[in-house]
């Protein structure tokens, strides 16, 4: 409860639903095999969300709270910093202020959502208080789970593993391991049932020739090429899928931030190309606000794949690498890799903006930019659609598709009538859903990434 010294840490005090969170929070985090003793005791974490809660319902100047806090002690973050690059820079508070929900109004404006974080920790009176500022930068919004710590040979500001809780709208939470994300509830709901459709087989099939067709020109120009060595060093099969991922995920994690929601549909390779049997569907299904004229381009992110995977095979060689993997890539120091990684996530960027206008954005399987704003045509009505229980979808439930929001509903019409195409819709909540046709039946699978 939050009173003028600061937040006391009984639990009589508090409501089930920060109770509720902090009780999912533990089992989650044990179950990840995460440092037990860097969670705070019971009465202390439901303090700590209680507060982060009461805070995200508040508004400063107009606009709602945004904040990240972590739980952990100043002389423990300061063990792991010093003056180089790629380390955190911490600020000590001369006097710990109480936390509170006020509190963290006011601090928010000054460690700024995208660039700092709060320093929490208990005092001897058994008090929360905040102890300072960690600036962090902002190169943690581009990454994804798969990126690490590096990318390209840059050192990204590491952060220990301590409890990191995110506020990011109202009633809006993400828990966290440093980067690695543990729990996010989101207006009322835990949001624990979900899986990663990147991982699954049915997704890979839909890319195959993509991959193939990219892999079998970096073939054809190491052979021709004076300026690439012979193929002693081969780049890894799930090298494209790994970076196309990458993308994807990153673009997903800014349009979920931005909190406007989306449609990100996929047609097959060509569709966008005038004169193809893809193309002439296109007005069938979609009335753009933009279409693109299909040219080079619209190829941006091919051109970079191919460029990255003529670059990465040649510093293969040259460090005697067998095989190059897209981890290995990320920890290559290499200026042109570092340049071509950097504009991987300026496409993604590029992605989330051409999300965030009305109607949906749309793709070939080369991911080629074909219009955004697309308003989904067709006559075509879904009454029921299946949610997948498991990646490849073994077991089902059925549910009826027209009790959904209007954006699931248009992509559930599309993928209905055009079974080709797929599309990955994130909803305003955060909620994201990939949906497809799967073995002759409209399917989604829930997203928690």
């Amino acid at each position: 409860m939050e009173s003028e010294r600061g937040v006391s840490a009984d639990m009589n005090d508090f409501s089930a639903y920060p109770g509720s969170i902090a009780a999912a929070l533990r089992a989650r985090w044990l179950g990840q095999g995460l440092d037990a003793t860097l969670l705070p005791g019971d009465p202390t974490l439901v303090a700590l969300l209680d507060t982060m809660y009461q805070a995200s319902l508040l508004r400063e100047e107009g606009v709602p709270v945004q904040c990240r806090v972590m739980f952990a002690d100043p002389q423990t973050v300061a063990d792991g910093c010093d003056d180089s690059v790629g380390t955190l820079h911490v600020l000590t508070f001369d006097q710990p202020t109480p936390l509170s929900a006020h509190n963290l109004r006011k601090l928010a404006a000054a460690a700024g959502f995208y660039r700092a974080v709060l320093g929490v920790m208990m005092d001897d009176d058994g008090l929360l208080v905040v102890w300072g500022m960690l600036v962090t930068g902002t190169d943690w919004v581009n990454r994804t789970q798969e990126t690490g710590d590096k990318a390209g040979g840059r050192q990204n500001v590491r952060l220990p593993p301590n409890l990191l809780v995110q506020v990011l709208s109202p009633g809006h939470l993400i828990a966290a391991s440093g980067y690695t994300r543990v729990l996010e509830s989101s207006r009322g709901q835990l949001h624990t049932d979900g899986f990663d459709p990147f991982q699954s087989l049915w997704l890979q099939r839909r890319f195959r020739s993509v991959r193939e067709t990219l892999m079998s020109e970096l073939d054809e120009h190491r052979k021709n090429s004076e300026s690439m060595p012979p193929a002693s060093c081969r780049v890894c099969d799930h090298f494209i899928r790994d970076v196309a991922q990458a993308t994807v995920k990153r673009t997903l994690r800014l349009v979920r931030t931005r909190r406007h929601g989306g449609i990100l549909v996929y047609l097959p390779t060509g569709a966008g190309n005038p004169g193809s049997d893809e193309s002439s569907r296109l007005d069938e299904w979609f009335r753009f606000r933009v279409r693109f004229t299909a040219d080079e381009s619209t190829l941006r992110f091919r051109r970079l794949i191919v460029r990255l995977l003529q670059r990465v095979a040649v510093v293969g060689d040259a460090h005697g690498m067998d095989l190059v993997t897209w981890d290995d890539c990320q920890h290559m120091q290499d200026a042109e890799i570092s340049q071509v990684t950097e504009a991987l996530i300026e496409f993604s960027h590029l992605l989330a903006d051409l999300m965030s206008v009305d109607g949906s954005l749309v793709l070939d399987h080369t991911f080629q930019l074909i219009g955004f704003g697309g308003e989904i045509l067709g006559n075509s009505h879904a009454r029921k659609i299946h949610q997948a229980l498991d990646l490849e979808v073994e077991s089902y439930v059925v549910e009826p598709a027209d009790t959904s929001g209007t954006r699931h509903r248009s992509a559930y019409r599309l993928v209905s009538g055009c079974h080709e195409a797929l599309a990955v819709i994130v909803s305003q909540d955060g909620d994201v859903r990939f949906v497809a046709q799967h073995e002759g039946n409209l399917t989604y699978w829930p997203y928690l990434p």
